[in-house]
């Protein structure tokens, strides 16, 4: 059984997996445009494992930003993992400590979503679940990150503009699945809204964080509020 649920976690991340590929190409050429040796690129992608994280040090690296301030900054955007890392450790009550580690390491937005859908239809599989969707995209990553690279100036300019649009489908593609009751929306929105806001008012990355602990608080005071009222309702 654990073995069959570490299969069914990678295959089930295929299709974001397919999707992680696009902005792995991105990372890859921003790496390269910014001249950054290859050896780098590949040894972030298998040591901070954050795709976002990756292509803001990238970034910040090719505006000759400090090594503190990168590091701070990818610190707060990589923040949001333990609010995910939260939610989905009561689906894993059999896990000791070094196996949510280990889980924990490979938990990235895609693999949240993938797990998140899994456990709201079957609790089983657990952490292996789990660790197998993250294998699934941290092979992605890895591969696409070194193919952008290498091969990021075979892609005609005119394509490149096609890739951010394709991101954002990809992000939404993880979405829509997991949005199933009013909580889940209400936070979704408090997150949506708070993260534009405070990309307009506040510096840096904080905005980040502060749209994952607002939308995770909203949908954890509505989840409680809709719990008592079902209890309410089946003690009269």
């Amino acid at each position: 059984m654990s073995s069959q649920a570490l299969r069914r976690g990678f295959l089930d991340a295929v299709p974001l997996g397919i999707g992680v590929t696009i902005y792995g190409l991105v990372y890859g050429m921003m790496a390269r445009q910014a001249a950054i040796p290859l050896w780098v690129v590949l040894g972030m992608s298998l040591i901070v494992f954050a795709g976002s994280s990756q292509m803001i040090a990238v970034e910040m690296i090719a505006s000759g930003a400090g090594p503190l301030s990168t590091m701070l900054t990818v610190l707060i955007v990589n923040l949001r993992h333990v609010v995910m890392a939260a939610d989905l450790s009561r689906f894993l009550p059999e896990a000791d400590g070094k196996r949510r580690a280990l889980t924990a390491f490979f938990l990235t937005d895609e693999s949240y979503s993938v797990s998140y859908s899994h456990f709201q239809k079957d609790a089983a599989g657990g952490a292996r679940y789990v660790l197998g969707a993250g294998l699934n995209i941290y092979l992605f990553w890895g591969l696409s990150g070194v193919l952008g690279y290498l091969g990021g100036n075979l892609i005609p300019p005119v394509l490149e503009p096609a890739f951010g649009f394709a991101m954002a489908a990809a992000f939404l593609s993880m979405l829509v699945p997991i949005v199933r009751d009013r909580p889940t929306l209400a936070a979704v929105l408090t997150s949506a809204v708070t993260a534009v806001a405070g990309n307009l008012w506040l510096p840096g990355k904080w905005y980040i964080l502060l749209a994952a602990f607002a939308g995770s608080g909203v949908g954890f005071l509505l989840e409680r509020r809709l719990l008592k009222r079902t209890e309410r309702g089946a003690a009269e």
